[in-house]
């Protein structure tokens, strides 16, 4: 999906279809920060859901093999179009998400979702083989919270996730 300025447009994917209505923020204002009573939600049982977007499985395992030790609750999506409606569904904590991507890229991907009211507290987190500094400051213009070039060592992922679940000093805080 590529840029199509304001407008709707829907994707179809294995008989699924989603439609989107896309309208362009004021340039000045960034993705609305979460409220300050409000950290990262978790399941009741207190474990993070962290959702992985990569075309390539093998990558997404990865994710699961890093993550799920340490407590976190991974879920997978293949696709852009797919990441969307998990996203929707689960509102996971957390977006890891690639940019290249055969239907619809990472940056159009987080822009859907800082879009749309339901999804656009959900962090995000780029984690991807694109290391240009234009692609690093797109990433960030559209709400990201945080971008990671592969190859990555794993320390820096987990850094990142607290950080942005508000982990990092042992106390939660507002993202």
């Amino acid at each position: 999906m590529k840029d199509r300025g304001v407008g709707p447009f829907a994707i179809q994917d294995e008989g699924y279809t989603v439609a989107f209505f896309e309208e362009r923020p004021p340039s000045s204002s960034g993705p609305s920060p979460r409220p300050d009573d409000s950290a990262a939600s978790v399941e009741p049982n207190g474990i993070v859901k962290v959702l992985a977007v990569d075309d390539d499985p093998a990558m997404c395992k990865l994710l699961r093999i890093m993550l799920e030790p340490r407590g976190f609750k991974v879920l997978e999506a293949f696709s852009g179009v797919k990441a969307l409606m998990v996203t929707k569904r689960e509102l996971p904590d957390v977006v890891l998400l690639d940019i290249m991507m055969p239907d619809i890229d990472g940056f159009d991907v987080c822009r859907a979702l800082k879009l749309d009211p339901a999804t656009r507290d959900v962090p995000i987190i780029f984690v991807t083989a694109k290391a240009g500094y234009e692609h690093l400051e797109r990433g960030m213009s559209l709400g990201a919270q945080g971008y990671i070039t592969k190859p990555f060592r794993p320390e820096v992922l987990i850094g990142k996730l607290y950080e942005v679940i508000g982990r990092g000093t042992g106390a939660r805080r507002a993202v």
